[in-house]
């Protein structure tokens, strides 16, 4: 027992702590990645190689005394501004655990696909949100429960009837169910998102705080669009909505 308390001790411990770190590392870089996490990071490093320089090369002193106090408040300052990617990485590795994914059986990923489909054709807006392992409950309680099962019929007859209250809100899914219909999402801050409507602002908005799979219909041109993780992807076939769909959104993340 002893020796193996000595391997631990001197060997094993320190693999250990070193792939822990590696798999937190990973994880972060990949939720930041593509973000405005990734320049602000960048600005952080330029004033920590301008702070080493100050004290240590120039021997400013009023600089340094600035860039001291600015290191002893990074800690509440990091905490709001990286707050949304803190949340992200936590809920993933939480999702991870106890998650399961969108779940979602072939004649449901078909009853969507080929809803979207449908009104892609008829240049019908529509925005659908499938949720993954981030529940989307907070939404889901800011439009009308249906709690119904999933059909093109039913996903048409909700955004097609473009007087009825439901039809600019987003419909919400999860699993086998129409959870909510006539749902607000959170609009993305992106300045390259502009130049679309509000649906895709509001699908790019919920992917950067969630995990869920958004679809678009745009109602100008007909395109199918998915945001996923941050990303907004445009000229989406029915066929590889469907493939998305079934992956939980990983086709669009290896890209």
């Amino acid at each position: 027992m002893e020796a193996l308390k000595n391997v631990y001790d001197s060997y094993i411990v320190n693999i250990l702590d070193i792939l822990i770190l590696t798999f937190l590392f990973y994880k972060a870089i990949l939720i930041i990645k593509g973000t405005k996490a990734i320049q602000i990071i960048l600005g952080i490093l330029v004033i920590l190689a301008l702070t080493v320089i100050a004290r240590d090369v120039l021997h400013l002193k009023a600089l340094t005394l600035i860039l001291n106090n600015f290191w002893l408040a990074a800690v509440i300052i990091f905490t709001v501004v990286f707050q949304t990617e803190i949340r992200n990485f936590l809920a993933q590795i939480g999702g991870q655990i106890w998650g399961t994914g969108t779940g979602i059986k072939n004649r449901y990923i078909q009853e969507i696909t080929e809803a979207g489909e449908s009104l892609s054709l008829s240049m019908t807006g529509a925005l659908i949100a499938i949720e993954n392992d981030m529940g989307l409950r907070n939404f889901a309680d800011t439009g009308v429960a249906l709690n119904a099962n999933i059909s093109k019929e039913l996903l048409l007859s909700i955004f097609k009837n473009k007087s009825a209250p439901l039809h600019d809100g987003a419909v919400i899914i999860n699993r086998d169910k129409i959870v909510a219909a006539g749902c607000l999402l959170p609009l993305s801050n992106d300045m390259n998102v502009k130049i679309f409507g509000t649906r895709h602002r509001a699908a790019l908005g919920l992917s950067e705080i969630t995990d869920a799979i958004i679809i678009v219909v745009s109602e100008e041109t007909g395109q199918i669009s998915v945001a996923y993780k941050g990303r907004l992807r445009g000229n989406i076939t029915p066929q590889k909505l469907a493939e998305i769909i079934d992956t939980n959104g990983k086709v669009l993340s290896s890209k």
